[in-house]
């Protein structure tokens, strides 16, 4: 008897609003779980049986595409369909009386309505086998007939107790077909007599799944209750009334009983009662084995399918962190690989919600796209994208979209990969989708249509690149879709540049580096970036740039407005992307030198561009739009620079201390307008983090775009600050005592942290997570450090001590001297001691110089060096008195060029310098922040930590403090 597709479509489709507009939150720290191995069998493909049944749980990762694609928003997909059956799935065994399965069936419906009666009533239309364990039916039905009544429920039995004997594929069909021929028989049967005979077989057989201890019987009962819902729409509410417990159908799962998990499945039980189950290990286990398991063809579903559409709810429907903490048990190469094996059979519904999966993997961590990128072949995405159901396709797009995010070299590899398989079919399968998909899924359509082309040729336009250009800029230019805009501008952002390995863009920072962006503390307040990664020395990236920016420069003016649409937007993230696509094409028009168009795009893009140039916004942002300006600008657009504000000139100036570029354009501003600009004195404060009662915050720096802070208690943390919001995202505390300075290393890649415990550790990130390194002991507590060159500069209260990097080896350094500050720049050492004297140390000769002579005064405690600050090649030093000079006229001993005017009987705590400003932190007013002008030598200004300041740090044009109560606050200049 055919399977009811109707039904099991409809069921489905119930459930499919579950999975929507999940949200990821905060990055967890994620453990490897790994399923336990698996048994081996034989694989045996030679009888399949296709079953297009749809699963519409999950719409949600195609519906919303939007939020898994740029939200990072959890979506579901599908279950899946084919199966086939596996000779030995009942084991063999001799026909006793003990295997009897329902032996507490009641006898009040003996003998209530003869055979002859129900099958003159029914259409008998199932053809099945028959075999020499089963009895004509017709011939049955005649005779009982005339013998007279019918034990019903005892012939029911008869069949069930079949499948426990069933030796063998046929056997088991054939007792198959029994049970469901009876059921049809039953459907037949009188309305009062019907109703009580199948709630009391549905009664026993979960009875049977409840309490019996024999997985054979378990097993035959799970398998008769999917015939009948097969044959029987109506019995999922008869089981759902009966309120069983899923928790019975999970022991039959954990032991074996595979059936189980498609009768879990369609029970359907919300995402939390699945979780509760603890089912993932088992599910993987059937899923892993998929291709060594065979099912009779008669299930609505198959255990692999509804295993792996349970797993897909698992890793999709709830928060990051508990869905990273199932996708963990996924992410052992072993599983993967075993999951890659199930898209291999190209059956659709397994491949959809695979993909749903498979996506999530990616996305969990670097090691798992790596994996997946080089192990997962493309082919069955490809037989997925070539179908005609909606929702192949769009799971194929989003795939191929997921695992193009990775370094250039390799999606270079994976494009050639799809062009050699696909061939140009796929090329006019894409273009069919630019027509036949909603808006979201024709830019991922034309996205991967036009690096195709891109990938196939080096110069000339094409209808596929023309056609997939109009999706792209018609999608960047509606302002009335904002998830379609973002989702092409963040394509066209990257279209030239690379990814890293855990799906984190690289182009923005791969542009930075040609505007000069160069200085470690600078690269490490910019977000998400390893600066060593060799992702951004990959060499394919500059040939492919090229390539893609003259398929660009082909569109022309077109292609310039929609980024300025694009850049208009109010979505901060899509005016980003349309900065950064601005900036990388700046630069290969640069290159190419054309002229015509970079003056006509200065025209169109000019204040948009000078808007991202202010004080207060990301470095990078800052950084970019400067380097677009210095571009756009070049050879006669020079004179609209003109054109920008005071407030954007100021900014170039804040800007100059950053990148070269700045400078050169100041220089042209400078020429054309003699005035300079004015220098606004007003501090806005911008951030306070931190809550009261944590402990005095002694220590703060950037590290990886991150802010941390040291605690008196021996605690680190770290903010991730995005304008003026701020999460704390990991918290340690390794350090027995307060945490006293930190520390960048030469390269960036290491944060050094000093504390009153005689300790500094060594930290690193990987995977998103702090991990320490190293710990160097030393015999005091350090009370400050900096790194120069391979050397570790550590200042104790008594010492100054050097470690080599290499053999951690230390030395002891003016033993003479007491030294209270310490800086460091361009390979020397600056060091202010007690005496007032100033010593210089160059590490790469260690050679000594006293650059300042000592002063003889027996008040010379009291006017000792607490600060010194070496700023664009300029040295001031704090104590009693700020006074500040360029090096080389400290070195010649010359009188210093400017001096702070500082009232007697007060020294400074603490000083940072940010371009136009010198704050100072003293000692009569310890929870002030003075504001100096650096040229004028003026106080203008003060700013109020509310507490005792502890810490002074200035980065990107910001003031930061904290203070003893344990908040950090911070202010920059407006």
């Amino acid at each position: 008897m055919p399977i009811d597709t109707d039904f099991l479509s409809a069921k489905l489709h119930e459930r499919s609003s579950q999975n929507k507009n999940l949200t990821w939150c905060t990055s967890p720290e994620n453990v490897m779980i790994y399923a336990p191995e698996s048994p081996i069998y034989h694989v045996d493909d030679s009888k399949t049986k296709p079953n297009c049944l749809q699963s519409n749980r999950s719409h949600g990762s195609l519906n919303n595409l939007s939020n898994s694609v740029l939200e990072l928003k959890s979506a579901g997909s599908y279950s899946t369909s084919n199966y086939s059956a596996k000779d030995s799935m009942f084991p063999q065994c001799s026909p006793r009386c003990d295997l009897r399965c329902f032996s507490n069936f009641s006898t009040k419906f003996i003998k209530k309505s003869p055979l002859s009666d129900l099958v003159s009533r029914g259409s008998m239309s199932r053809k099945f086998k028959t075999s020499t364990t089963s009895e004509d039916w017709s011939d049955v039905s005649s005779r009982w007939g005339k013998d007279g009544q019918v034990d019903f429920l005892e012939r029911f039995e008869k069949a069930v107790s079949k499948l426990l004997v069933s030796d063998g594929l046929d056997s088991c069909l054939d007792a198959g077909s029994e049970v469901t021929t009876i059921w049809q028989l039953l459907n037949t049967y009188e309305v009062r007599h019907r109703s009580s005979v199948r709630q009391d077989i549905l009664d026993q057989l979960l009875d049977s799944i409840s309490t019996s201890k024999k997985d054979k019987v378990i097993r035959a009962s799970v398998y008769v209750l999917l015939l009948m819902i097969s044959e029987d729409r109506n019995m999922m509410r008869g089981i759902k009334r009966k309120d069983f417990h899923l928790s019975n159908l999970a022991s039959a799962l954990k032991r074996d009983v595979h059936e189980a998990a498609i009768l879990i499945y369609l029970l359907d039980p919300t995402p939390l009662e699945i979780k509760n189950l603890d089912l993932l290990p088992s599910l993987l286990h059937i899923a892993c084995n998929s291709d060594t398991q065979k099912w009779p063809a008669m299930l609505p579903l198959t255990p692999t399918s509804a295993s792996i559409a349970l797993i897909e709810i698992l890793v999709t429907a709830f928060d990051y962190i508990t869905n990273n903490v199932h996708l963990a048990s996924l992410s052992s190469p072993p599983i993967l690989s075993k999951l890659v094996d199930v898209a291999k059979n190209n059956k659709l519904e397994e491949g959809v919600a695979l993909a749903a999966i498979l996506i999530r993997c990616g996305r969990l961590n670097g090691n798992c796209k790596k994996f997946l990128s080089q192990a997962t072949p493309v082919d069955p995405f490809l037989h997925l994208l070539r179908r005609k159901e909606h929702r192949a396709k769009c799971a194929a797009l989003e795939y191929f979209h997921e695992m193009l995010q990775i370094p250039r070299s390799s999606a270079n590899s994976l494009l050639q990969e799809i062009r050699r398989q696909g061939g140009i079919a796929i090329m006019h399968t894409l273009m069919a989708s630019l027509h036949q998909t909603e808006p979201e899924h024709r830019v991922l359509a034309a996205s991967l249509l036009l690096q195709l082309d891109i990938m196939e040729k080096s110069d000339g336009r094409s209808v596929f690149q023309d056609e997939a250009m109009e999706v792209l800029l018609d999608s960047l230019s509606s302002h009335e879709n904002t998830k379609v805009q973002a989702l092409s501008a963040s394509f066209l952002s990257n279209l030239g540049g690379t990814y890293s390995w855990s799906g984190e863009s690289y182009t923005a920072a791969w542009v930075a580096k040609k505007a000069g962006l160069t200085s470690t503390s600078h690269r490490n307040t910019i977000r998400s970036i390893d600066w060593l990664d060799s992702c951004l020395q990959d060499t394919e990236i500059i040939t492919w740039s090229s390539k893609s920016a003259r398929a660009i420069i082909k569109i022309g003016i077109p292609f310039i407005r929609a980024l300025a649409k694009g850049m208009q937007s109010k979505v901060k993230g899509t005016s980003n992307d349309c900065l950064v696509c601005t900036a990388w094409l700046g630069s290969e028009l640069a290159a190419l030198g054309d002229i015509a168009i970079r003056y006509s795009a200065c025209e169109i893009l000019l204040h948009d561009i000078a808007s991202h140039l202010h004080p207060g916004l990301e470095l990078d942002e800052r950084v970019l739009a400067c380097m677009c300006l210095y571009n756009y600008t070049s050879g006669k657009g020079k004179q609209m620079l003109m054109s920008l504000s005071e407030g954007s000139r100021e900014s170039l100036r804040r800007l100059s201390s950053f990148t070269w570029m700045a400078k050169e354009l100041l220089q042209v501003t400078d020429y054309f307008l003699s005035s300079k600009s004015r220098v606004s004195c007003v501090h806005t404060q911008i951030l306070e983090i931190g809550q009261p009662g944590n402990g005095t915050a002694t220590a703060i720096s950037f590290f990886r775009g991150q802010l941390f802070a040291g605690y008196s208690n021996g605690t680190i943390r770290a903010w991730d600050i995005k304008g003026q919001m701020a999460i704390i995202i990991r918290e340690v505390k390794e350090h027995k005592k307060a945490v006293t300075c930190f520390a960048l290393s030469e390269t960036g890649e290491n944060l050094l942290s000093g504390s009153a415990d005689k300790s500094i550790r060594v930290w690193e990130m990987a995977q998103h997570k702090l991990e320490c390194v190293e710990v160097i002991q030393t015999r005091e507590g350090v009370q400050k450090l900096d790194i120069c060159g391979d050397k570790i500069l550590v200042l104790t209260q008594n010492n100054v001590l050097k470690f080599s990097c290499a053999s951690r080896s230390s030395q002891t350094l003016y033993r003479g001297k007491h030294i209270k500050s310490l800086a460091v720049c361009q390979g020397k050492a600056y060091l202010g001691c007690t005496d007032l004297s100033i010593q210089e140390l160059d590490m790469s000769v260690e050679s000594k110089i006293e650059i300042r002579a000592p002063d003889r005064s027996w008040r010379i405690r009291k006017k000792s060096i607490s600060a010194i600050v070496v700023y664009k090649d300029w040295m001031y030093c704090a104590g009693a008195q700020v006074e500040g000079s360029a090096l080389k006229d400290w070195k010649k001993r010359c009188k210093p060029s400017m001096t702070l005017p500082i009232p007697k009987g007060t020294s400074v705590e603490a000083m940072a310098v940010v371009e136009d400003f010198i704050y100072l932190n003293c000692s009569k007013s310890p929870s002030i922040i003075q504001i100096w002008l650096r040229e004028k030598q003026q106080k203008v200004g003060r700013l109020s930590a509310g507490s005792k300041i502890t810490s002074l740090f200035a980065a990107n044009d910001m003031i930061f403090c904290g203070t003893e109560t344990g908040l950090i606050k911070a202010w920059i200049p407006l």
